[in-house]
């Protein structure tokens, strides 16, 4: 287990496929590039169950100082308050985020709960499966899902109607200039 250091909260809660998007759109809004994602999901037979979203290597796409720190400033009040609100409207729930560094490089994860299948932004329900799309943009690093070719390059995550747990991993494959966020991050926890 790695270690945490960083903002958390005990009872609280740009561009990935779906859920990622989704999620991110509203939790961390502006200019941000995230390089890598990884979903957990547990459901229970009901529909319901929770899920954790790791953000890895959360950066800002500004071109100036002032714009790096406008994003960062954005992301932060999202991630305390605005974004929550907003992604608990669909009946989810967040139940514990956090933020912490590896040096310069800045995570996020985000845990929540939600009430049925159609609530986890991004998943797709058909009688027989339950899947994800990958574009053609981003790469598979690992999943519990079969995984299979869809048209125009883009790749499917599927896993079974019955499946209890739900697990992937994908990373964009080319990042546009950008800048590490860690360094703002720590100086922002240390004033506070």
């Amino acid at each position: 287990m790695e270690p945490r250091a960083g903002m958390r909260s005990g009872n609280l809660p740009r561009t990935f496929f779906l859920m990622y998007g989704i999620l991110l759109l509203i939790l961390l809004p502006g200019c941000l590039v995230i390089r890598t994602t990884e979903h957990r999901v547990r459901m229970n037979q009901d529909g319901s169950g929770d899920a954790v979203v790791k953000l890895i290597d959360i950066r800002s796409d500004g071109a100036t100082d002032s714009a790096v720190v406008h994003d960062f400033e954005v992301m932060m009040a999202s991630f305390e308050k605005n974004g929550v609100e907003d992604f608990e409207q669909a009946g989810r729930r967040v139940t514990d985020k956090v933020m912490y560094t590896r040096g310069d490089t800045l995570f996020a994860e985000i845990s929540y709960t939600f009430p049925s299948l159609d609530a986890i932004e991004g998943l797709r329900i058909t009688p027989e499966e339950l899947f994800v799309v990958v574009s053609v943009d981003r790469e598979i690093v690992r999943t519990n899902g079969k995984i299979s070719q869809m048209e125009e390059s883009s790749r499917k995550i599927a896993w079974s109607r019955d499946a209890g747990r739900l697990a992937y991993m994908i990373r964009e494959r080319h990042m546009p200039p950008s800048t590490l966020l860690g360094a703002l991050y720590n100086r922002w926890r240390s004033v506070r």
